[in-house]
């Protein structure tokens, strides 16, 4: 049986990140499973019932329009940046969908540190065993990108020592040293830099996360949130699908 899972997200790039990148933790914990198997045992659903994209924005509308309340503290405690949106979400999509297997939040942390403990707070509710995985790009998602990237030839080679001159550090290693900016042409912007570097080209970006090996993800990962999203598909999703290979991890 299928297992599905709706993915909360800001654009389709994200969406299509998350879930490549989901799909290549599975295949790694799981013995049996691989790149053409995968596709019958799960079901990434980034529509509503109703034909919207699953994105935070519309998601808040679906959810006004089908009185799903999100209002109120947690715990006591006052809501954090996301909270409420999350916590709409999570009850949205439990409204929209009997049969969901998971959730998975993905979100920039753009100029707001404290989206990580919001996205928290709804997570930690009672949502009857339903697993809520958090992806959190620190500080936006082509972040992830650049943990991916390896120059391919001597002019992107070129290509990363300008960048590491003009920063200061390796934009490859260290992108959580990135800053959100309104500006995508600023000197730090995650999205200049990884433009800079693959000349905009999509299929050269979805290189870096659909090939790079999980274990040089984990390692520049540890500060930009990745490698936290990567052990929790491994933590909450593969258990869904088969008995995770604990011998293999996320490598």
């Amino acid at each position: 049986m299928s297992r599905k899972f709706a993915v909360v997200f800001e654009a389709s790039a994200d969406f299509q990140i998350a879930t490549d990148l989901a799909d290549r933790v599975l295949c790694e914990a799981i013995v049996w499973l691989d790149e053409d198997t995968v596709v019958d045992q799960r079901k990434w659903l980034n529509n509503s019932p109703e034909g919207h994209l699953l994105t935070w924005t519309n998601i808040d509308d679906s959810a006004r329009k089908a009185d799903v309340k999100a209002h109120g503290h947690f715990d006591g405690e006052p809501a954090e940046p996301d909270a409420i949106a999350a916590r709409r979400a999570i009850r949205y999509l439990r409204f929209a969908f009997d049969d969901l297997d998971a959730i998975l939040l993905i979100r920039d942390q753009d100029k707001v540190p404290e989206r990580k403990k919001g996205l928290e707070q709804a997570r930690s509710e009672n949502h009857h065993g339903l697993p809520i995985v958090i992806g959190l790009a620190v500080v936006e998602r082509e972040a992830w990108v650049l943990s991916g990237f390896a120059p391919a030839n001597e002019d992107e080679t070129t290509l990363l020592v300008k960048e590491r001159e003009n920063l200061g550090f390796q934009p490859h290693e260290q992108s959580h040293l990135l800053t959100a900016c309104t500006n995508d042409q600023a000197k730090r912007s995650p999205k200049r830099v990884l433009q800079a570097l693959t000349a905009g080209d999509p299929t050269r970006q979805q290189i870096c996360w659909q090939t790079t090996a999980l274990t040089t993800l984990r390692e520049r990962g540890t500060e930009n949130g990745l490698t936290s999203y990567l052990d929790e598909v491994l933590q909450k999703l593969a258990p869904l699908l088969g008995h995770p290979d604990s011998d293999s991890g996320v490598c």
